[in-house]
């Protein structure tokens, strides 16, 4: 079997409901929720109001005035506050539900994906599907293809599920072999979105103010930012620690964010490289602060 899942519960999934939730998470978040229907499913993110990313969620709108946010990576304590953070009479309340709910992500093979779902329809990008008590949607910050179900972490697993189960690694390295950031171990406090490549599809540019708006709007009207998260290969022995500095000629070019081992496969990780730096990548490699033998190589 080339199909595989991976269970984790999820750091932060907030419900959010009263008459004034869809506008007060417009003037929040870097998504339009005024194009956003019920049964629709977006991927956003919370910026600080020099335009660094804070926070990330995607919002299933689940009615006219309630939504349910989901992070993986995002304590819901962290979101909760910021969601708090700028109410003034707004009628919106917010529940944490981070302790109610799990993550089943499933990918590999497109036919066996096809009889894993036979019993219901899967949904296209941008929708989310009721099965059973969950919700189930194309998990994008995966991998192309992969899905994720959010269930109630009561409930037992479907009838007739028989993938291979997987390691937390196996799952990080689908997503970086496709170039993902996750957030905030890769892009966070200290980063823009456009520097972890997330403006396509977690930032609406037409939309109205919301915070970080003006940082966005520059950069969207220069078209590009100076460093990127790129997926790497490690070929060293010895391990880092994390993050650390990388360097090209003796000089600072970026920063080894991550780094994902496995018995026999060599490590892999994601790091945020500055332009001037990525020709050396590509060519002998970078070197790690601190460690002498092996380099960091393109993936």
């Amino acid at each position: 079997m080339n199909t595989f899942f991976y269970k984790t519960y999820p750091k932060g999934v907030i419900r959010v409901r009263e008459e004034d939730a869809e506008d007060y998470l417009q003037s929040q978040w870097t998504i339009n929720f005024k194009r956003l229907s019920k049964g629709e499913i977006r991927y956003g993110l919370r910026l600080s109001t020099r335009g660094r990313v804070l926070a990330d969620s995607f919002f299933f709108r689940l009615g006219e005035e309630e939504f349910l946010l989901v992070s993986r990576g995002c304590e819901g304590t962290e979101i909760n506050s910021l969601l708090e953070e700028n109410i003034v009479a707004d009628e919106v309340e917010f529940s944490n539900e981070s302790n109610d709910w799990e993550l089943i992500t499933v990918w590999g093979d497109k036919e066996e994906l096809s009889a894993l779902f036979k019993e219901v329809e899967r949904p296209e990008k941008g929708n989310f599907t009721q099965f059973g008590n969950g919700y189930l949607f194309e998990d994008f910050a995966i991998s192309p293809g992969a899905y994720s179900l959010l269930r109630p972490i009561s409930d037992t697993m479907p009838d007739g599920w028989m993938p291979r189960e997987a390691t937390w690694e196996c799952l990080e390295k689908q997503r970086i072999r496709f170039g993902l950031a996750s957030i905030p171990n890769e892009i966070g406090p200290d980063e823009l979105p456009q520097e972890g490549r997330l403006e396509v599809d977690a930032i609406d540019f037409n939309k109205g103010c919301y915070l970080g708006q003006e940082v966005m709007a520059r950069i969207h009207a220069m078209g590009r930012v100076r460093r990127l998260t790129v997926p790497v290969l490690w070929n060293g022995q010895k391990l880092p620690s994390l993050p650390t500095s990388l360097f090209a000629d003796g000089k600072k070019c970026g920063i080894l964010k991550s780094l994902i081992v496995q018995d026999g496969e060599k490590p892999i990780g994601m790091a945020l490289i500055h332009e001037n730096g990525i020709d050396s990548l590509e060519g002998e490699g970078l070197t790690l602060e601190g460690i002498s033998e092996g380099r960091i190589q393109p993936l």
